[in-house]
């Protein structure tokens, strides 16, 4: 229990005063027999709990010392602001009554002239509570912290009042009177001893801003102790990082200007002298050659030196031993400072240590995946040589499935000396998706659509799915099974059956049919596929004036061959933010396959890089051409359609490539595709999208005076806009609006798309 030490020993002094008259007074009680004890004035303590305290007894004699002991016991107990002692004569004795007086409570805690501030907010910062004792330099001190409560939103003016107000004997409420005054901000912020950066660079260096037009709504310029502080190391730092390394950040001078209600700052620096790197050896171990070393620390002599460079580079070495399967590198730097010719020679001390193997292997959080669906996509075996880069692209693999909303692997030391024993803990995402819904789609209208699907049947990863699309312009139906590792070797294979019937305005197409697909892995990150399809193609609702030896109608059969090769190196598939995706495929049909003859051929490539403030930037470009061969054309079925919320956004497959002479558009045999993207994921399921798309099919038509029948980077249709991505149960759904650049006669200005189930 808190209790105030110098009041105690003030009135104690007091007491002793009082007690020296009193021992003349009754000096003639010294050595008489103590018949009965008594306390009085006590309410709040109980009387046992004081009794207890005392260590003059009943049939004793007294003494002045023994009861100076009782009174020193009683005050410890920090709950009286005065005690004494009466002994009035009692049964040939002496009865001695302890009279004390408690400290008041606090009974109510109450603020005036809180404005900015609430009750609330200022009773949950404080240590005074309601009920506790009252205590003055308690309350002192709750002063000081109230004032700092609003010197930390500005208001370093505050002042603050306390009074205690009695109630009754017992009980006693305070109020804190505050006066907040104005915002006091931080006018100006500048550096003294300063000459090789200026106060403007070493500004952008500290959290802690002036007061500018925007400090209404950011509010920027706020004085904060401990962000002062924390700026002052920032740039210490940022002056070690550039070489000097005998920088000196001075004390503050802080000056408030009460009239202006303005702060100034001023940050003294001794800068000392910038030092450059001297020479970087490597000693004591030649696993690896200098020159494989030096590549790993991006200092070379002569460079202004950097110790932030130097820990990357120590690093970067360690990650180096790891991959060779020395876990526990150690590389420590010896610095040796040449004060005259201000240099820094470095030495790395490496001790690489003995080589370390992957002990047990345990996973934990998989109530439903089976072990060997994650354990088939780590990179190491119980047994094997440690190496720490194939323990991220495992977890990255693991991620990559999909089948888990978050994934960690962490590494233990094991039964052995040599051992490391390694543990993934998953949390699983739900796989299984029963689900309909309803959207918009300029081109489309209303869209139907249905999905029943598993991505990880029974826990084997294998997937199967059924899905509908209905709306005013097409009729999908699909039903698909993948198994991602057939016989446990990483080869997958797949089966699909459909049924598609869509309007593309000059004509109808229906296409039945099905085909299978398998896939293998050539390297870690290159993936091989070839397919089989075979469908009928039903041509319908052509005018007989619009027919052509491309656009008929008519029943064709189709039987291709679709081998493609794929390199992924994104970092998350689903949400990525670095890396990239290529794509070559090619489609071959007819020959001795039978059916319609035209050939496919396509390339695309995606790039993610990382930005500033959690934004990444993604570019795309795509270019694919189409011919038919052996007497017969390209079908207009086959040929490139683009518009769009998976390729050209902005516009309608209708506003794009060649046309008829009623204006419809009749598709092209040559695609070329950009697309350019700032994102920012808000959450793993949810980003936003800022884009600009460029592209253009090509071919032969009545009019082309949009396009053109060759590859033409000058005629092509552009457009940006914005869009919102979401990750639900039914697969990615995004929305887009995209505003033409270059809007022709007829067309409208913008674009609002809509699509479920696949990503833009």
């Amino acid at each position: 229990m808190k209790f105030n030490y110098h009041i105690i020993v003030l009135s104690f002094i007091v007491f002793l005063s009082s007690l020296w008259f009193e021992t003349g007074a009754y000096a003639q009680i010294e050595g008489k027999i103590v018949r009965r004890i008594d306390v009085r004035g006590n309410k709040r303590v109980d009387k046992d709990t004081i009794l207890f305290y005392i260590k003059s007894k009943t049939g004793e004699k007294y003494t002045a010392s023994k009861v100076n002991e009782d009174i020193k016991a009683i005050y410890g107990l920090g709950q009286f602001e005065d005690i004494r002692v009466e002994a009035i004569d009692f049964q040939k004795g002496i009865k001695l009554i302890y009279i004390v007086k408690e400290i008041p409570s606090i009974r109510e805690i109450s603020f005036i002239g809180n404005k900015k501030m609430s009750k609330s907010d200022l009773e949950s910062e404080i240590d005074l509570k309601k009920g506790s004792l009252y205590n003055k330099n308690q309350a002192k001190k709750t002063e000081k912290m109230i004032k700092q409560l609003y010197m930390k939103k500005g208001f370093f003016l505050a002042s603050v009042q306390t009074k205690a107000k009695r109630v009754n004997k017992d009980q006693i409420d305070l109020i804190f009177k505050i006066s907040e005054n104005k915002k006091v901000r931080i006018k100006k912020i500048s550096f003294i001893g300063n000459k090789i950066f200026t106060d403007r660079s070493l500004k952008k260096q500290l959290s802690t801003k002036e007061k500018n037009i925007f400090s209404f709504f950011t509010d920027s310029g706020i004085y904060q102790k401990e962000m002062i502080k924390a700026d002052l190391l920032k740039l210490e730092l940022f002056y070690r990082e550039h070489g000097f390394i005998n920088v000196k950040i001075l004390d503050l001078i802080i000056d408030v200007d009460k009239e202006e209600k303005a702060i100034f700052i001023k940050i003294p620096i001794e800068e000392g002298k910038q030092y450059k790197t001297g020479k970087i050896e490597f000693v004591g171990d030649d696993t690896f050659f200098d020159k494989e070393l030096r590549k790993k620390v991006n200092l070379k002599e002569g460079d202004v030196y950097s110790l932030s460079k130097i820990r990357e580079g120590i690093f970067n070495i360690t990650e180096l031993y790891s991959q060779q399967g020395y876990a526990y590198a150690d590389v420590r730097p010896d610095r040796k400072v040449n004060a005259q010719e201000k240099k820094v020679d470095i030495v790395m001390n490496i001790d690489k240590g003995r080589k370390v193997y992957i002990g047990k292997i345990t996973i934990t959080g998989n109530n439903k995946t089976k072990d060997k669906v994650i354990r088939r996509e780590y990179r190491f075996n119980e047994g094997g040589l440690f190496d720490s880069k194939k323990l991220r692209r495992s977890k990255e693999r693991v991620i990559n499935t999909r089948f888990f909303e978050d994934v960690q692997i962490q590494t233990s030391r094991g039964e052995e000396e040599d051992t490391i024993d390694i543990n993934t803990s998953v949390v699983e995402r739900s796989t299984g998706t029963i689900g309909a819904g309803v959207g918009y789609s300029s081109v489309d209208n209303a869209i139907i659509s249905a999905q029943i699907s598993q991505e990880n049947l029974f826990g084997n990863g294998q997937k199967l799915a059924f899905t509908t699309e209905l709306s005013s312009r097409r009729t999908d139906f699909s039903l698909s099974f993948t198994e991602p590792w057939l016989f446990d070797r990483e080869i997958s294979a797949g089966v699909d059956l459909f049924n598609l019937k869509r309007d593309f305005t000059t004509f109808e197409s229906e296409r039945r049919g099905g085909g299978f697909r398998f896939g293998k892995a050539f390297t870690e990150y290159t993936w091989g596929n070839i397919g089989y399809r075979y469908e009928n193609v039903e041509i319908s609702d052509v005018a007989s004036e619009d027919e052509t030896n491309f656009l008929k109608n008519e029943t064709r059969v189709s039987s291709r061959i679709t081998p493609s090769i794929t390199r992924d190196t994104r970092d998350n598939r689903l949400n990525p933010t670095n890396g990239t995706k290529e794509i070559f495929s090619a489609q071959y049909a007819g020959g001795m396959l039978g059916g319609i003859n035209f050939y496919k051929l396509s390339i695309e490539k995606s790039s993610y890089h990382p930005l500033f403030l959690g934004l990444v930037g993604m570019v795309h470009g795509k270019i694919s051409y189409a011919q038919g061969y052996g007497g017969d054309v390209l079908p207009i079925y086959e040929r490139y359609f683009m518009g769009g919320p998976l390729d050209l956004r902005g516009f309608t497959f209708e506003d794009v490539g060649p046309k008829d002479k009623s204006g419809d558009p009749l598709g092209g045999k040559k695609l070329l595709l950009f697309n350019a993207e700032i994102q920012y994921p808000f959450t793993d399921a949810v980003r936003g999208i800022v884009f600009y798309d460029r592209g253009n099919v090509y071919g032969d038509g009545n009019d082309i005076s949009l396009t053109s029948e060759n590859f033409s980077l000058s005629k092509m249709r552009h457009s940006v806009g914005i869009a919102v991505q979401f990750f639900s149960p039914l697969g990615p759904i995004g929305l887009a609006y995209g505003y033409k650049l270059d809007q022709a006669d007829g067309e409208k200005p913008a674009e609002f798309h809509f699509i479920l189930g696949r990503s833009f």
